[in-house]
């Protein structure tokens, strides 16, 4: 739950949009927010009902508010797109494919959680089988599996403006590879300096980190079942256009109306590794023991001893990382680290972790960048990481043996 500022905070800029809101445009303006102004400030969950009718009156005149670009909705990108949705405050457009496509332009885009559900009507749902039939937005969030990161500087393109700020909501150590594709698509010159984050195609590219527990149900159904923190950083920015200080404004304002807890992570490198010290484990044991769910894990002496040892030789490998970047011990995982995402995972059931549903059904794994990249890594800084290697050595063999690319 978010702190009493926060939602004070939220209370006056409602004020403010009732008060001033004709100023800014001449349509009627539709404050439909998922949470409650009260004397005590207390948090109360929305009307969906509610919320879905007087949306979808407003939905028409969309092209005053900003405008975001889902890219990827599956089980995350629906989940958070919808929460912006749910604003009344944003024009969002969703990318979709195939049977997701089919189904929601027919029978609506739907969202059941333990947050309050959300249904965004097929005639209020702005979906688009092309990114070029998109075109440029002010935020793109991206998210799909790493396994897909070659196709998205193609994908985004027609998406991208000088003011452009892209989210990349994704597992893994991407950075690199993708600010390096980004910069070749849009022919900027290449930078063999590793620690560059100077980019020119959009006016800033973050990292975000989900800890959540989303499952796409069918098409046109997700369900968020647990948590939904959501943090972010930047890993490039075009200096001409914004600055560090912008860049974190412009994060922490895009979430601010929505019901979803934010981290601003100052170095997104370690907010990477953070989410490794719960990727690596859990994801990793899920698949090495052939597909099983997290409170399997987590209750199971063994294999709960088994992931701390894990998230041990991962911090190790992230501190070692973060210093060689320049970062001093303020930066560093340890124990608080440990804990939160044990805490974390002992709550959340049988939760089936994305890449136990990529071997049990047979997709692609994310293999390379979540579990690779952090491995080699390692070994590039001299940290050994021995039942880490064991683990990925067990899930490369699935991904072999199965032909999970």
């Amino acid at each position: 739950m978010k702190s009493i500022h926060h939602h004070l905070s939220k209370c006056v800029t409602l004020a403010f949009l009732l008060r001033w809101g004709s100023s800014f445009s001449s349509r009627p303006l539709y404050i439909s927010a998922p949470w409650t102004c009260l004397s005590s400030f207390s948090y109360q969950q929305p009307n969906t009902a509610t919320t879905s009718l007087l949306l979808m009156s407003s939905r028409n005149e969309a092209d005053s508010l900003p405008s975001i670009a889902i890219v990827g909705s599956g089980a995350v990108g629906g989940y958070y797109g919808a929460r912006l949705w749910e604003t009344g405050l944003y024009d969002v457009k969703f990318h979709m494919r195939g049977d997701n496509f089919k189904v929601s332009t027919q029978n609506g885009f739907n969202v059941t959680s333990v947050d309050g559900d959300i249904f965004i009507p097929a005639e209020s749902l702005q979906a688009y089988e092309t990114t070029d039939e998109i075109g440029p937005v002010d935020w793109v969030i991206v998210a799909l599996k790493s396994t897909a990161l070659d196709a998205i500087p193609d994908l985004i393109y027609p998406l991208l403006k000088p003011s452009t700020r892209v989210l990349t909501i994704m597992n893994g150590l991407i950075e690199d590879d993708l600010i390096r594709a980004l910069k070749n698509r849009a022919g900027e010159a290449l930078d063999n300096n590793e620690n560059s984050i100077s980019i020119k195609c959009c006016a800033a590219l973050y990292g975000g980190m989900a800890l959540v527990c989303c499952n796409r149900i069918e098409p046109g159904h997700v369900d968020h079942s647990y948590a939904g923190l959501l943090s972010g950083g930047v890993g490039a920015f075009c200096p001409d256009r914004t600055t560090n200080e912008e860049n974190e404004l412009a994060f922490n304002q895009l979430w601010e109306a929505t019901t979803i807890d934010t981290v601003y992570e100052p170095s997104l490198l370690r907010g990477r590794w953070k989410k490794n010290c719960w990727n690596l484990p859990f994801n990793g044991i899920s698949v090495a023991m052939g597909g099983i769910t997290v409170d399997k894990i987590v209750t199971d002496p063994g294999l709960r001893k088994l992931a701390y040892t894990v998230m041990d030789e991962t911090i190790a490998a992230a501190n070692a990382d973060i210093r060689k970047h320049g970062f001093d011990e303020s930066y560093y995982l340890g124990e608080d680290e440990k804990k939160q995402m044990m805490d974390l995972s002992d709550g959340m059931g049988p939760y089936r972790t994305s890449t136990m549903l990529d071997l049990t059904n047979r997709n692609a794994m994310e293999v390379q960048y979540l579990f690779r990249k952090p491995i080699d890594r390692a070994e590039k800084l001299g940290v050994k990481v021995p039942t880490l290697s064991t683990l990925v050595a067990q899930i490369e063999y699935f991904q072999r043996f199965y032909n999970l690319f």
